[in-house]
């Protein structure tokens, strides 16, 4: 493979992801520097994810389980492709993995799935620890809106976000053939975005 030559020197499941079902928006978040899809529903699960990893979410979510590796970071080359991935709780005896989902849209078994991230994932650990995990989970942790209640009349309708308290979790068992497709996805997309990347440059 020719040499890629990226915008950022590692390919994450956010980038592969953006590039495949919005390749404009790609090129004006990653190769213009423009802003980034920032919603309340993102922070939410930002903040939710920091707390796991600092382990002070067992008051809000008692029932979660949470492996020996949360915010499992891997940098890892897959097929000559630099690839970055921060997984949200890994076990590093069993080589799984859990990836929580928060919002108030359910998850269902199709949906799971169909999520290219978890075998995103799955192909970073295969390239990193040398063998790909047999199964992961997802644990969706149900939200819900809240009107908040202030004097303000401009903010009065505003809403915020709550833990409703339920978890429900997905396991997906990976096999052989989705991880030699997200391998091919990845390399594709790769090349596909250093070829656009390369030509914005001599625009420029």
């Amino acid at each position: 493979m020719s040499k890629l030559i990226l915008p950022k020197p590692h390919l994450s499941w956010s980038q592969l992801s953006c590039w495949i079902s919005n390749p404009v928006r790609y090129r004006r978040e990653y190769f213009e520097a423009g802003r980034k899809l920032d919603t309340k529903y993102l922070r939410f699960g930002k903040g939710i994810a920091g707390m796991i990893e600092e382990g002070t979410h067992t008051e809000v979510l008692p029932d979660l389980v949470v492996y020996d590796s949360p915010e499992y970071e891997i940098k890892t080359d897959v097929l000559g492709v630099p690839i970055l991935s921060y997984i949200d709780t890994y076990n590093s005896i069993d080589n799984v993995f859990r990836e929580y989902k928060t919002g108030k849209i359910p998850w269902t078994k199709a949906k799971v799935i169909k999520h290219g991230q978890l075998k995103f994932y799955a192909v970073a650990l295969k390239h990193s620890v040398g063998q790909a995990p047999e199964y992961c989970d997802l644990d969706w942790i149900e939200t819900k809106d809240c009107k908040v209640e202030v004097d303000d009349f401009w903010r009065q309708n505003e809403k915020k976000i709550k833990l409703t308290g339920k978890i429900k979790s997905f396991r997906h068992e990976f096999s052989e053939n989705e991880i030699e497709k997200m391998e091919k996805l990845i390399v594709k997309s790769a090349k596909e975005i250093s070829k656009a990347y390369q030509e914005f440059i001599k625009e420029i």
